[in-house]
């Protein structure tokens, strides 16, 4: 692998643009990206152990400058987890608006690093969701991961597993990544013992009527008893408003499910039917009322 300096990414202020610089300059990175190592060669000085409870990974700052950096990693994480971890420290590091609160250290919990949404009034919350998609697209670069979707057709938690593998990343993490450069509208929904974590949707998928706590729907597969732990549902096509919050007729959607340990699981949604045929058929009936109507 070709080496990297941050002097390489002196022109690169935001974190799309650092992670682009990164997979432009290092032309042959190699998947899984070996991402320890990138954080070595641009001034991280170590990446070590967190022992502290209740937070999964810190950044310690050599000066206000950032000249260099020690990254922390909760000893009790997983390998995909730490891998993540890493990359959402780095993103600290590397992007020059990220700043810390307080001190000179990122102190960054479980909550932080799964963080996907945040709101403009908040900067801390907005630094952690842009690490968080700092590490998603530095792990999962998109040349790479779009090249691996165009060889499989269809929305299928199938595909999502296959990733999660090579790229040797957290399914969750895989999941939301497939979400966004799917070219075919879908959505993830991420469960926790019946209750929704969060929904999280490709920007042309219909809005989910669905907020942290709310119950999982009684009509949706994932409230069904029996469901095998590890093993993804079939498929099935669904009426989309036990998700969907739409104006006018609610199109069908494909549902299927992967049931985690300790109660988590993941809901994928695709569309059965074309928004655009439905907008059409809208317009019809609009139209076919206004002159009944005369």
């Amino acid at each position: 692998m070709k080496t990297i300096s941050r002097f390489d990414l002196a022109d690169f202020n935001t974190p799309e643009r650092i992670v682009d610089g990164i997979i432009r300059h290092v032309s042959d990175l190699p998947i899984p990206v070996p991402i320890e190592e990138l954080a070595l060669m641009l001034d991280i000085l170590e990446i070590t152990e967190l022992e502290t409870e209740g937070y999964e990974g810190g950044l310690l700052l050599g000066d206000v400058e950032k000249s260099e950096g020690i990254i922390l990693v909760s000893r009790a994480s997983g390998r995909r987890r730490r891998r993540f971890t890493i990359g959402h420290e780095l993103a600290h590091f590397l992007c020059p608006f990220h700043k810390p609160l307080s001190g000179n250290e990122f102190c960054c919990s479980a909550e932080d690093i799964n963080l996907a949404f945040a709101r403009k009034e908040d900067p801390a919350a907005r630094m952690e969701v842009e690490a968080n998609r700092f590490a998603a697209r530095l792990l999962m670069p998109e040349p790479y991961f779009r090249k691996d979707l165009r060889l499989r057709k269809g929305v299928e938690i199938e595909h999502i597993l296959a990733f999660s593998e090579k790229y040797d990343t957290s399914k969750e993490a895989t999941a939301r990544r497939y979400v966004d450069l799917q070219d075919e509208p879908c959505a993830l929904i991420v469960s926790h013992n019946g209750r929704i974590l969060y929904p999280y949707r490709h920007e042309d998928f219909p809005f989910i009527n669905m907020r942290r706590g709310d119950p999982v729907p009684r009509g949706a597969m994932m409230a069904r008893k029996g469901l095998k732990q590890g093993v993804p549902s079939n498929s099935e096509e669904r009426d989309g408003d036990i998700w969907l919050s739409v104006r006018g007729r609610c199109p069908r959607v494909w549902e299927q499910v992967f049931l985690q340990s300790e109660g988590y699981g993941l809901t994928l949604l695709s569309l059965a039917e074309d928004p655009e045929d439905l907008e059409e058929e809208e317009d019809l009936e609009e139209k076919y009322t206004a002159r009944f109507r005369r």
